[in-house]
């Protein structure tokens, strides 16, 4: 079931999560707790997090960019076409439009 359909995906190996410390993030967060006298077992399961290889970790920045850069155009032509729909519909059915008359 559910087979065919994608190439087979790849097992990262768990070893490149070991290396949490090459993170300034999660060696300071290890910093932190180790002062509290504390340890978290589980830190190296959020190596994904911070690790920039992967491609749903590229920062706000870039993220923002290429929403803005994939998206303005559109929207803005989408908004501009609406817009004139709008007021020449309203011009034809009323008489005027929102902006050279109250009602």
């Amino acid at each position: 079931m559910g087979g065919g359909h994608h190439e087979p995906f790849k097992v990262p190996d768990y070893k490149i999560y070991s290396n949490y410390k090459a993170f300034p993030q999660l060696s300071a967060y290890e910093k932190r707790l180790s002062r509290l006298g504390l340890k978290d077992p589980w830190i190296r399961n959020y190596v994904w997090l911070f690790d920039r290889r992967f491609e749903n970790v590229q920062g706000i920045l870039t993220t923002t960019k290429n929403l803005l850069k994939v998206g303005i155009k559109p929207g803005l032509i989408a908004a501009v076409t609406v817009i004139a729909i709008e007021e020449i519909y309203s011009k034809v059915k009323h008489g005027h439009t929102s902006w050279g008359k109250t009602h």
